[in-house]
């Protein structure tokens, strides 16, 4: 339990500053577009995503302890959760590991090598368990998932559920990393190159 503790609360921390990354630079990326603007939305997903799975296990555990939900979905909710969010997590988990590659082909520090393994590490790590996972998490989804089309009144209502519940969460997760990015945009000043208009908004 501790452990689950631990993790949730490193997700929160790294969902939040991701968020607020993402919104210090949220105004400069709208306004110079391409690379920039592509890694703003990339962090923007991974923070909404780990706000997601940290309200799933929360949602889900509350959902299973008042009777909500029956134990045996609790599973099914999560499943479904992982395919709807490891797709655009390893997606931004791509080009965020690229420009981590840039960064130190620019600046040979330690600290850039550091960032750049790390993430090409996560990177490789996080394909490999959805290669290997994916296939049995939609086999879970497809069978908890199949009260919708049966006659079994139980069976439809613990379905519902886990799709409100999925839907709840995954909102949730949006509009936590919406309000953080809204709350510190534009915290770093925009260059005066873009306010003068006289910066070249397709390169950085």
């Amino acid at each position: 339990m501790l452990m689950l503790f631990l993790v949730l609360g490193l997700n929160l921390v790294i969902s939040f500053l991701n968020a607020r990354n993402v919104g210090r630079i949220w105004a400069e990326s709208k306004a110079v577009g391409g690379w920039v603007r592509l890694l703003a939305w990339c962090g923007a997903i991974q923070s909404a995503a780990g706000f997601t799975f940290v309200y799933a296990v929360v949602v889900g555990y509350i959902a299973v302890s008042t009777g909500y939900l029956p134990a045996a979905m609790l599973g099914v909710m999560m499943n479904l959760i992982y395919i709807m969010l490891i797709v655009p997590l390893i997606g931004s988990g791509i080009f965020i590991t690229i420009q981590s590659w840039i960064a130190f082909a620019r600046d040979k520090s330690l600290a850039n090598l550091g960032v750049a393994g790390w993430n090409t590490f996560a990177q490789a790590y996080n394909t490999y368990n959805a290669i290997q996972s994916f296939g049995p998490a939609l086999d879970s989804v497809q069978q908890g998932l199949g009260g919708l089309f049966s006659d079994d009144g139980d069976s439809d209502n613990s379905t519902a559920r886990v799709i409100l519940l999925v839907a709840i969460v995954l909102l949730a997760g949006v509009l936590t990393t919406s309000v953080i990015v809204r709350r510190y945009e534009a915290s770093l000043p925009v260059s005066e190159e873009i306010r003068r208009g006289t910066r070249d908004l397709e390169y950085r």
